[in-house]
């Protein structure tokens, strides 16, 4: 074999290094909660990657003179390529046979996954990187395509750096350049914003790679190399140990929704794993005794294809289990079938081809196939594998065509904005227009939603220590309007529909409240009757008040309500006095404020037809801690109703004390209703206690127990288990239904 073909030494520590960084990344993956930061051992495979290409690159110039670039794309492609295919075969028939839209986006995905494109193919499709509800089964093939990336360009930065800069140099320009990248991650990222542009970007997370390669020009002559004259660096008998500790510290400190991940946070840990790396290429030392443990170099040689099939089998058992096992139990059969197929592909695929390459492993599959009768086993099981390899290639090639182009949650999610939109369209047809008398000197502007269409009311002026009513003249004419109108935010999913209020009398429009004052009564509902005829004919009782029947609805709604001067009586006597209060009616859809998460979306067709003119304002993705934003702007437009429905804790929980703070926003008297989660997510108990906290710990405020409802019944819900279709929001709707009737 030639020299420039042959493999450099062995150094089996780096084989433990890459056991630490696959185990930490299933774990994560698996839903281990006591590691957090466990995604950062891709960025051990980053430096060990960014080191060894390096250093090989260095190796063939010091001893040629020249890097042969082909040979060294070709012999990427024989390690990668082979196991690559087996997981996309298998991956591709899963989905055709098993559905549960799994299959959702694998077109696009298997073109990136062969392109090395698919960290920008994510990012261009607005793919989630922490997207626990629609994980797409080849998402973390994002590293291999950073990594692939930095193959394509950086033999010639290489051939540069080797032949124009000395080697301080060339140390310090690499450092530069991963400078540059952890300080492109800091610009760019956005607190609260979804982190997959800076987290998968090449350009934003190749600090790693960098900081490998800048080992690599500071080591030349190290373990890694025995044919060179090695530098003992004693002083690494401390560093690595040290840094071996900080990065298994940082994978359980770091954390994807943390800003100190992305300011600084991954750079540090980077820099630490470079601390591991060298301590590993060392012949000795405490990092080497540890790393080079048996079973760890076990993993560490199979870890390219436990990294390849982790994913995919958690995601599938995850779908097809959770409801019978549990999202504990259905992981660990996920990695238990990721091992198996981990070792059937270094077996039967990555070993061979390795070691005779891709035709030489192709031959002696054909000499096992036409083996002598004596060894019948074997050829039997030749054969058998080799339908099997026809199967799955028939089946995947299905699979391929009939995926799904959207999943079962993105139609509900449609299906509520839909709704929503649909509802603003007819609300702005049978908006009723503003009728006023010219003759009436008070006019103020009634109060409704900000992007509502404005009623004006006029109203004759009211005597000094009268009663509430006007008295009936020929110049007293009171004209009154009830507006009805809906929104649709295009982010929101917004349906708004509103009754104007007219303000006190008295000239000039009374600036709005900082908090919205509490409604008495639905404005759907009647009104109520009068408990006697003194009360209602008396001198001083006025005439009723006047009702307008909306287009379409063929029910009279009740007018903008004239608020009662707070010192008056009746002279009609005691019996208007002490007439009764009327019965708690349920409130009707223009008594109700609504905001949530994508839950409620996917419930607002089911929202609408129980209450027609609620209020939702739903936003995928919305957090609880959200709310106190949410409620602010609802209180900056006046448009908070007599009940407020609060259907979040889908995406993630908050302490009750929390909760109960942001709840002071609103008047003491406000009816609140919570809304319990649903879901396979590890936080749902703690958000349902922390609401039940919330909720005996305010007055007006109740839960509506959407946890219990749908419990029995999730085959009403999407695939994810946790958005339901139509029928489920009509459970959703009644759970909300039940608690707003008894709740005051």
């Amino acid at each position: 074999m030639p020299a420039a073909s042959r493999p450099v030494a062995y150094a089996p520590a780096l084989d433990g290094v890459r056991a630490v960084a696959v185990i930490a990344v299933v774990l994560y993956h698996a839903g281990v909660s006591w590691l957090p930061g466990g995604f950062a051992g891709v960025d051990l495979f980053f430096v060990i990657s960014g080191y060894l290409v390096t250093a090989l690159l260095q190796r063939e110039h010091d001893r040629f003179g020249r890097i042969d670039i082909r040979a060294f794309w070709h012999r990427r492609a024989r390690r990668l390529l082979p196991a690559l295919l087996l997981l996309l075969v298998t991956v591709c028939a899963v989905t055709a046979v098993a559905g549960h839209d799994l299959g959702v986006g694998l077109r696009w995905q298997l073109s990136g996954a062969l392109t090395f494109s698919s960290n920008w193919l994510q990012i261009a499709n607005g793919t989630s990187y922490v997207d626990a509800m629609e994980p797409s089964l080849l998402t973390h093939l994002w590293s291999l395509a950073v990594e692939e990336q930095f193959y394509l360009f950086w033999p010639w930065v290489t051939i540069l750096m080797l032949t124009t800069v000395r080697r301080h140099g060339r140390v310090w320009r690499v450092l530069l350049l991963a400078a540059v990248s952890a300080l492109a991650m800091v610009v760019l990222y956005r607190t609260g914003a979804d982190p997959t542009r800076v987290y998968t970007g090449t350009d934003t997370h190749g600090f790693g790679l960098l900081l490998g390669a800048a080992l690599a020009f500071v080591r030349p002559e190290s373990q890694i190399d025995p044919g060179r004259r090695r530098r003992r660096a004693r002083n690494l008998a401390v560093l690595g140990p040290v840094c071996l500790a900080l990065v298994l510290y940082g994978m359980t400190e770091l954390s994807l929704d943390r800003p100190l991940t992305f300011r600084g946070g991954l750079f540090l840990f980077d820099v630490a794993a470079v601390g591991v790396v060298a301590g590993a290429i060392r012949s000795r030392g405490l990092v080497h005794r540890v790393l080079s443990v048996g079973w760890l170099r076990a993993v560490g040689m199979r870890s390219y294809g436990l990294y390849l099939w982790h994913w995919p089998a958690i995601v599938v058992a995850d779908r097809l289990l959770r409801r019978d096992l549990g999202t504990f139990l259905a992981a660990v059969v996920g990695v238990a079938v990721a091992a198996v197929g981990t070792e059937v592909s270094w077996r039967w695929v990555e070993r061979p081809i390795r070691r005779s390459g891709v035709r030489g492993a192709l031959r002696r599959f054909d000499r096992q196939l036409s083996a002598a009768p004596g060894r019948p086993a074997r050829r039997s099981a030749s054969w058998a594998a080799a339908v099997a390899a026809v199967l799955a290639v028939g089946t995947a090639a299905c699979g391929i065509v009939l995926a799904p182009a959207r999943s079962s949650v993105s139609v509900s999610l449609a299906a509520g904005e839909e709704a929503l939109a649909s509802a603003s369209r007819v609300a702005a047809r049978t908006a009723v227009p503003t009728v006023a008398v010219p003759a009436s000197p008070t006019t103020s502007r009634a109060r409704g939603v900000a992007d509502a269409p404005v009623a004006v009311v006029t109203v004759p002026p009211l005597p000094a220590a009268r009663a509430t009513r006007p008295a009936p003249g020929p110049a007293a004419t009171t004209a009154a309007t009830a507006t009805t109108a809906a929104t649709a935010r295009a982010t929101t999913a917004r349906a708004t529909t509103g009754s104007a209020t007219a303000p006190p009398a008295g000239g000039a429009e009374s600036p709005p409240p900082t908090v919205p004052p509490t409604v008495p009564r639905s404005p759907a509902a009647p009104a109520p009757a009068p408990s006697s005829p003194a009360a209602a004919t008396g001198p001083t009782a006025g005439p009723p008040a006047p009702t307008t029947t909306p287009a379409g609805t063929g029910r009279p709604v009740e007018s903008a309500s004239i608020p009662t001067s707070p010192a008056t009586t009746s002279p009609a006597g005691p019996a208007s006095a002490a007439a009764p209060s009327p019965a708690p009616q349920p409130a009707g859809g223009a008594a109700i404020t609504a905001i949530g998460d994508s839950v409620m979306l996917a419930s607002a067709p089911a929202l609408l037809a129980r209450f027609p003119g609620i209020d939702v304002d739903a936003k995928v993705g919305r957090q609880l801690w959200d709310l106190g934003d949410v409620l602010r702007g609802h209180i900056v437009a006046g448009d908070i109703r007599p009940v407020l429905v609060l259907g979040l804790g889908t995406n993630g929980t908050q302490p009750a004390a929390d909760l109960l703070r942001t709840l002071q926003l609103l008047p003491a008297s406000q009816v609140v209703v919570l809304v319990t989660a649903f879901g396979p997510q590890s936080w749902e108990d703690d958000v349902n206690r922390q609401l039940a906290t919330a909720a005996a710990g305010r007055p007006h405020t109740c839960l509506a127990d959407w946890h219990g409802a749908i419990a029995g019944h999730q085959d009403l819900l999407a695939a994810d288990d946790v958005h339901p279709g139509a029928a489920g929001g009509q459970l959703y709707a009644d759970a909300v239904a039940t608690a707003v009737s008894r709740c005051r």
